[in-house]
């Protein structure tokens, strides 16, 4: 079986041995059980995030064979005078009329992907109504049909949809691991890894990642995952 092997580090809680709570190790996975998952991505051509990491990152993921699908907003069904996500988006961005103004026409969005990154014709893009993409959708099915149980995860945004899509994944017991460098969402101090080991990876050309917790790892955009196993 193919595997995918990555250097990650992880936060583990203080100890003597790790005054900073993080630990590195390695981790394998079986690339027929892991899935590249594109999170509310379609913000069409031009986004430097989606240009320059997600881009990269997918087009590594799909020259390895890697599953791949998309999730993305679609409220055409959902959208309704009563909604309260309307009221706090409108109350955020200042549409006076967002609590009571009438449904939108009932037919599903069209998503407005980056050329760099629009789905083939056998990748899935599942619309979701909520944060999460697991929420009342048909993707955990999907992914239970081909046997995945890791994620990694890209898109928008850490602080939102895509951060509720990964921890979604994790209550259905999904392993998942966020790339740092393909989201847009600004990081807490705590976070921001200048170690030696993270400056090797940016060095050789890596995305950094998270592993349900664990940061960072690399992802190589021009020869696929750092190491592969036969």
């Amino acid at each position: 079986m193919a595997t995918i092997q990555l250097p990650v580090r992880w936060y583990s809680g203080y100890g003597p041995d790790n005054p900073d709570g993080n630990r590195f190790g390695d981790l394998d996975l079986p690339l027929e059980t892991t899935a590249f998952m594109i999170v509310d991505s379609d913000c069409g051509a031009g986004n430097s995030c989606v240009e320059e990491g997600i881009a990269p990152a997918l087009k590594a993921a799909r020259a390895v064979g890697m599953h791949v699908f998309f999730i993305h907003n679609d409220f055409s069904l959902c959208d309704e005078p009563g909604s309260i996500k309307r009221e706090i988006h409108g109350t955020r961005w200042g549409s006076e009329d967002a609590a009571d103004r009438p449904a939108p026409e009932r037919k599903p969005l069209q998503p407005n992907y980056s050329p760099s990154i629009q789905p083939l014709a056998h990748e899935p893009d599942f619309p979701k109504r909520e944060w999460s993409g697991f929420h009342e959708t048909h993707t955990d099915y999907h992914l239970r049909c081909h046997g995945i149980k890791t994620l990694i995860a890209v898109g928008f945004s850490q602080r939102s949809c895509l951060y509720f899509t990964c921890a979604g994944a994790v209550e259905h017991n999904y392993r998942v691991v966020m790339l740092r460098d393909c989201t847009q969402s600004a990081e807490y101090p705590d976070t921001v890894d200048d170690s030696h080991h993270a400056a090797e990876l940016r060095a050789r050309g890596g995305l950094h990642l998270h592993v349900g917790g664990v940061r960072p790892s690399l992802f190589r955009a021009d020869e696929g995952p750092l190491t592969t196993h036969p």
